[in-house]
Formats: structure tokens, C-alpha cells, sequence
């Protein structure tokens, strides 16, 4: 777990977004992020895959975000209701950032390839 932590932080200069934690109980995810872009963040987009004991991963069918202006390193917990999340109560979560509008009018987006994300084990 911290190895997954530490080697997603070394990959900050390519990530705008850094989510640092991710839970997901009952009926509700939580995604624990900072923004480490340099600017000024306007909305966000986050994925979620699950892993079953077994390893096989489980996609959330929908991206989570939000449109909440998060300034240069701040940090902030976002928080879906959602009663899809009771189907995806697996012991592993990885929240990968899918993209981010900047309030000065650019986007990030990604395919996946880069390091925004962070896999918590579920309690």
C-alpha cells in the first residue's frame, strides 16, 4: 500500500489531481485529492476500478466528479451518494483521474498511461 502511494507522488509534475485515499461504503464513495497543477482547478473527473480477492478488477460504470474551484495545493475530500457503490464492496479501490478544467480555460485529460491514481484497501 504505501509503495502504491509513494511511486503515484513521484509522478506529481504529470498529474494535476492527486488522489491520496478512496473508500467506499454502503452507499457512498469518498475520494481524498490535492491539486498539485499550479493553478486553479474548475471541475474534475475521476474513475474508479474494484479488485476482488482474486485480483479480477471490476469497472464503476460512471465517472465521478465535481465542478467545486480547488486552488493551488488545496486539498479536498469529494463525497458521491451513490446505491451503486453497495454492488462494488470488494477489498481493493483504485481512483485514477480521467481529467481537469483549469478556471483559466485549459484541460487536462487522460488515457490511462500516467500515475493520477491511488488503491486504498477497503475495511
Amino acid at each position: 500500500m504505501v509503495l502504491v502511494c509513494l511511486s503515484a507522488q513521484a509522478q506529481n509534475v504529470a498529474c494535476p489531481i492527486q488522489p491520496t485515499l478512496v473508500k467506499d461504503t454502503d452507499t457512498q464513495i469518498a475520494i481524498a485529492f490535492r491539486n498539485t497543477s499550479g493553478k486553479a482547478i474548475a471541475t474534475y473527473r475521476f474513475r474508479l476500478t474494484f479488485y476482488d480477492v482474486r485480483g479480477q478488477s471490476h469497472s464503476f460504470p460512471q465517472p465521478l466528479g465535481g465542478n467545486v474551484r480547488l486552488i493551488a495545493n488545496a486539498r479536498r475530500t469529494a463525497i458521491w451518494q451513490t446505491r451503486l457503490a453497495v454492488r462494488f464492496l470488494f477489498p481493493y479501490v483504485q481512483a485514477s483521474v480521467e481529467q481537469a478544467a483549469f478556471m483559466d480555460g485549459t484541460f487536462w485529460f487522460d488515457d490511462g498511461s500516467r500515475a493520477c491514481s491511488v488503491t486504498s484497501v477497503q475495511e
